[in-house]
């Protein structure tokens, strides 16, 4: 394994993890509106789970940088798949925190 590869796998997978916590940051944020009189906290912890997604955003746009065309076999599709899996996380993350935005409006 070259220093690529590492990278690659460590973008990958901080993107993935970015894209779990969008979710349970959209969980925690639903609960933090009723924390105070107004809706302080509540716009904090949205402020907080989209700057969350975005950094998975960041991750996965540097793993897509640092394609490497030596990877052959098991590896590039794992890669791949978690690829894949980080996008629609996130994509699905940023959808389902507006969803209950507009919902809560």
């Amino acid at each position: 394994m070259n220093s690529v590869d590492i990278k690659l796998i460590f973008n990958t997978l901080f993107s993935l993890l970015c894209a779990v916590g969008v979710f349970y940051l959209s969980i925690k944020f639903q609960k933090m509106a009723y924390w105070g009189d107004g809706l302080t906290w509540y716009w904090i912890g949205v402020t907080i789970t989209y700057l969350v997604g975005l950094l998975g955003v960041m991750f996965i746009i540097l793993s897509l940088k640092k394609r490497d065309c030596n990877t052959k076999g098991i590896f590039s599709y794992s890669i791949n798949l978690l690829r894949t899996l980080s996008i629609l996380a996130l994509g699905l993350g940023f959808l389902w925190t507006t969803f209950i935005i507009i919902a809560r409006m």
